[in-house]
């Protein structure tokens, strides 16, 4: 009973956390006016960047299959989809849970061990974040004085201030709390035949990269996704005139401020991802109205992309499961 309420509870102070953060966003903002120049935008673009957004679930899949079949594990490619689009699906539901849903999913449809299921998931986490620090460098190099601009005022200015007005003291107690509560819970699950059975799985997950017989096609695989998104925030550009100007160094900029957005615990990114890019389009020249137009197409569209593609893949696997 406590834990449900506890789940509620953080569900809706993530909710809050996001509302908060849209509320800021379009704060002095002509809503009738930005409901006009969206009704106006060339959604043929829209509809292309979905393609590529539909392209890069294609190549997720391809990529854990790569990390699955080490495992002599051979889930069918489509429950594989199928798991991915549910994932995503139900991080509109409590952020984060898409990973572990996915691995749920998979285990219901192919009998595929969940612990070695998070382990793979686990490498896709860390290639992920490798590439993401590649294009963080990418990006640095290219436009180093926007990104610099917009990490000294958005992120580093805002989080001075906020230490500014903590007691050192009570920062201190925090950590210790955190370690002392850490030391003390892996101490209780090591002495859990259990949770050393679920490690043991999560990493032999871990190690299916060793033994992967087509490791240069997985990295091929990670490179199509991040370039689907790519070309996915590119496109989208030529949809508003006033954004389509902006070039691929402008995309690939908008795409790493982007991730900032999915670092928070906020269901779809709602909120902090239209303040987060309406803010780094102003540096690119655009109006804060304007980013927040492009910010508010290309969420939405592809948080319905997501939702009907998560909907779609739960009741196939509803079905299949029925028959």
């Amino acid at each position: 009973m406590k834990s449900k309420i506890l789940k509620s509870l953080q569900y809706i102070a993530f909710l809050l956390a996001g509302i908060v953060l849209l509320y800021f966003a379009f704060r002095g903002i002509d809503l009738n006016e930005m409901i006009l120049q969206i009704r106006q935008a060339d959604y043929r673009w829209v509809a292309l960047s979905l393609i590529f957004a539909v392209m890069a679930l294609i190549f997720r899949a391809i990529r854990w299959r790569l990390l699955i079949e080490p495992l002599d594990e051979y889930p069918k490619r489509i429950n594989i989809f199928h798991a991915i689009n549910i994932g995503y699906l139900s991080n509109f539901i409590f952020p984060r849970i898409g990973e572990i849903v996915r691995c749920g999913i998979l285990n219901r449809t192919d009998r595929t061990p969940i612990d070695r299921l998070f382990g793979t998931v686990i490498t896709e986490r860390i290639f992920d974040m490798l590439l993401s620090l590649f294009m963080l460098c990418l990006i640095l190099i290219l436009r180093f004085d926007v990104v610099s601009s917009f990490i000294m005022e958005n992120i580093v200015q805002l989080i001075i201030e906020r230490i500014k007005n903590v007691n050192i003291v009570l920062i201190i107690a925090i950590i210790a709390v955190f370690i002392i509560s850490y030391i003390l819970l892996r101490k209780r699950l090591s002495k859990i035949q259990k949770f050393k059975n679920l490690l043991q799985g999560v990493v032999k997950g871990i190690k299916s990269i060793k033994h992967m017989r087509n490791f240069k096609l997985f990295i091929v695989m990670n490179f199509a996704i991040f370039g689907m998104y790519l070309l996915q925030t590119y496109v989208l550009f030529f949809a508003l005139d006033a954004a389509s100007s902006l070039g691929f160094g402008d995309a690939l900029f908008v795409l790493v401020i982007s991730a900032f957005a999915l670092i928070l615990p906020i269901q779809g990114g709602i909120g902090a991802y239209h303040w987060i890019v309406s803010l780094g389009l102003t540096l690119l020249g655009l109006t804060r109205e304007e980013g927040l137009i492009y910010a508010t197409i290309s969420h939405s569209a592809t948080s319905i992309l997501f939702v009907l593609l998560g909907a779609i893949s739960f009741l196939s696997v509803r079905i299949k499961k029925a028959l």
